[in-house]
């Protein structure tokens, strides 16, 4: 490590940025997903995804396999998709199963969780079927979006995010309709798309279709301990305007938001997963009031397109600026108070074990 390198400040007027090498190392990733992906609350689905009893989807966190699932009791719960006998894989994709019955032994599951049947285990002595049930993981429903959250100990959603879509709470986002699930790959680290997210120094020269339409001059944030606001209204609009009205970002700690845009009322929810430590996998779920697409609703998914290449490309640029050793450590601006905000929870989730020094770089 260079020795000039130091701890964010927490005044950000001397605050210096996170070093280079939390973005190109390697080994720093698997710390992260240890310390911060399976100890934070992760975005997996929708309630319009869970409609009848037996409903599941499947997803990963932090490389762990997951099953979301709608229980013949109406209650959504949350496991490992790991078999409690040998540790296959129950079941792959979405759909719905009266049952889950791993396809390497034949052990089979209620949809809360318990084992049903053993069938190999027939004489095996002292064999009490409640000790081999799936492993629970917890889960929250927040104005109809489903979290998980991989440690059983970590603070509540209405904990950690108090008063979380505040200026979007009076609209019925259970109304919501899953329009579109897109993916793209950035050659970049997980970080250097949330540090671009988290500012908008940069949307007048990198976003200058969007910016036309806004009013710049009401731009507003606001900072909580786990998450944080962006909001500004289209030009002839106040600061209280409606949904579509303008945009109104919401981040959660550490790699989601939710972004409501200019345009017909809608919601894209976008997804930060490292697939390694300079690559990042975006997942982008659009919802929208009706199931239809309108030709305004297409106008929007092509703006939200335009915006996200923009990103993604300048999100690039920065990675490979990174890598070639000529950059160690920036300064924040005084506007970048959500950047900011964001390093400060890395360190302190990452300190122990990957101390900074204390002292200024001279």
């Amino acid at each position: 490590m260079n020795q000039k390198e130091v701890r964010v400040s927490e005044r950000i007027s001397e605050a210096y940025t996170l070093p280079s090498w939390l973005y190109t190392k390697p080994e720093v990733l698997e710390v992260e997903k240890r310390e911060i992906f399976c100890k934070t609350w992760q975005y997996v689905g929708h309630m319009s995804q869970f409609t009848k009893p037996g409903d599941y989807i499947t997803t990963e966190v932090a490389g762990r396999p997951i099953i979301v699932n709608y229980g013949k009791d109406g209650k959504l719960r949350a496991f490992y998709n790991v078999c409690s006998h040998r540790a296959a894989k129950l079941v792959e994709g979405e759909g719905n199963k009266a049952v889950f019955t791993c396809p390497y032994h034949g052990w089979t599951y209620r949809t809360d969780g318990s084992l049903l049947r053993a069938p190999n285990m027939k004489d095996c002595e002292n064999f009490d079927y409640q000790d081999f049930c799936l492993k629970n993981i917890q889960l929250e429903v927040v104005q109809s979006f489903v979290f998980i959250n991989l440690d059983p100990e970590a603070p509540s959603m209405t904990t950690q995010f108090p008063d979380l879509f505040q200026h979007v709470k009076k609209y019925n986002l259970g109304e919501l309709k899953r329009i579109r699930v897109k993916e793209t790959i950035c050659k970049s680290n997980w970080k250097i798309g949330i540090d671009n997210y988290l500012e908008c120094d940069h949307c007048s020269l990198v976003h200058k279709t969007l910016v036309s339409k806004l009013d710049m001059k009401l731009y507003d944030i606001a900072m909580y301990d786990y998450y944080s606001y962006q909001g500004t209204p289209l030009r002839g609009k106040t600061s209280d305007f409606g949904l579509g009205e303008g945009g109104r970002y919401y981040w959660l700690y550490p790699n989601t938001w939710f972004s409501f845009d200019p345009g017909p009322a809608n919601l894209s929810i976008h997804q930060s997963i490292p697939i390694d430590h300079k690559t990042t996998k975006y997942i982008y779920t659009t919802f929208f009031l009706n199931d239809g697409v309108s030709e305004e609703e297409k106008e929007l998914l092509a703006m939200d397109d335009l915006v996200r290449k923009e990103d993604l490309d300048i999100c690039e640029v920065v990675q490979q600026g990174i890598e070639t050793g000529a950059y160690k450590q920036g300064r924040f601006s005084p506007t970048e108070n959500l950047v900011h905000q964001f390093h400060l929870l890395l360190q302190k989730d990452l300190e122990a074990i990957l101390p900074l020094p204390m002292s200024n770089p001279i």
